[in-house]
């Protein structure tokens, strides 16, 4: 029988039924950072440090997502020909959804 070896720094296990392996990571953080983490951990924050950690990073990416969205909005606020394609494309919808008001719908 082959024996087959896991790469180094990856666990087998799977979360959440998303089908993806964790993987390990090595940080280092102020170490007042890290009690502060620990008794967070603790007091019930999350179930493990692994899944604190975890959440931290993924708050964090969701705002560079979002502060990276509202910087692209505020360019094409900017740009006067996106500006004016999109006056004229809500000046279109609300025609389309004037269509039929008014009008007896009674049959």
């Amino acid at each position: 029988m082959a024996v087959v070896s896991k790469p180094r720094g990856i666990i087998r296990r799977r979360r959440r039924g998303t089908g993806q392996v964790l993987q390990k990571a090595t940080f280092q953080v102020d170490g007042s950072v890290l009690q502060a983490m620990k008794s967070a951990v603790d007091d019930g924050a999350a179930p493990s440090a692994n899944a604190f950690v975890e959440d931290a990073i993924r708050i964090k990416l969701r705002k560079l997502r979002r502060d990276r969205l509202y910087a692209e909005y505020d360019r094409a606020a900017a740009d006067p020909e996106f500006m004016a394609e999109m006056r004229e494309t809500t000046r279109v919808f609300d025609v389309a959804a004037g269509d039929g008001l008014g009008r007896d719908l009674g049959g």
